[in-house]
């Protein structure tokens, strides 16, 4: 009997959380295979060194190392698992659904039958609205094409119209700001966020947190950025 559609990949979970984060590379580098993304390679990899700090810090069966340092070691061991087996799951619940096929959770419409939806200004907004969330289909089921399309890269030639979506890992610093809204400061704060990273962002809500950008511009960024797989 074949499990159901949603149960796909609930492997992946069960193996990190019952290797105690040991093993959490694994779904990465299925992942990276089904999916042929670089960047879960770079995650294999990272989780994998992971693995290793994580059991040369747990203290060994073998002699017997002073009560302290055991305890010490026991505990620094014990968070670091805790922490690699939730930073795991929280990555994996996407890409899980890439990797099998599964619906990602669509944002319900806020805009039932409403009699201002008539306005044409309110009916602009919309349209733009739906470009953006079929730009992001896109990125999601073929990022090759949307590459192609140039999708988030308004400083380009194209002829694919996105809805103003903008990709914060390629496109220019101006362009990000004036597509989100944002001021100078908030400009120089994901300019620095992307100048310390080597990796590029993995979705939005990293840069929101490693920009450390004011709660009051997250709405403004995760409406109008994107992010490639």
């Amino acid at each position: 009997m074949s499990l159901p559609r949603r149960a796909g990949g609930t492997w992946y979970f069960v193996l990190v959380i019952a290797s105690a984060g040991l093993f959490a590379a694994v779904p990465f580098a299925h992942a990276a295979h089904r999916l042929r993304r670089p960047s879960l390679w770079w995650w294999t990899a990272l989780y994998a060194a992971a693995a290793i700090v994580l059991m040369i810090i747990m203290p060994s069966s073998q002699g017997q190392p002073a009560a302290a340092t055991t305890d010490v070691r026991s505990t620094i061991g014990s968070i670091g698992a805790i922490a690699l087996i939730v930073a795991a799951c929280i990555q994996l619940s996407g890409i899980r659904r890439d990797v099998y096929g599964l619906p990602h959770p669509v944002r319900p419409s806020p805009l039932p039958q409403q009699p201002w939806a008539a306005d044409p200004a309110v009916a602009a907004a919309l349209a733009l609205r739906a470009k953006r969330e079929e730009a992001r289909a896109l990125i999601s089921r073929d990022p090759a094409l949307a590459r192609d399309l140039r999708i988030g890269r308004p400083d380009l030639p194209r002829q694919y119209d996105d809805g103003g979506l903008v990709d914060i890992n390629t496109a220019p610093l101006p362009v990000i700001a004036h597509c989100c809204g944002l001021d100078d400061r908030a400009a120089r704060q994901i300019d620095r966020a992307r100048n310390q990273r080597s990796l590029p962002f993995q979705s939005v809500d990293e840069l929101l947190v490693f920009a450390e950008l004011d709660v009051s511009l997250w709405d403004l960024v995760r409406e109008r950025a994107v992010v490639y797989p």
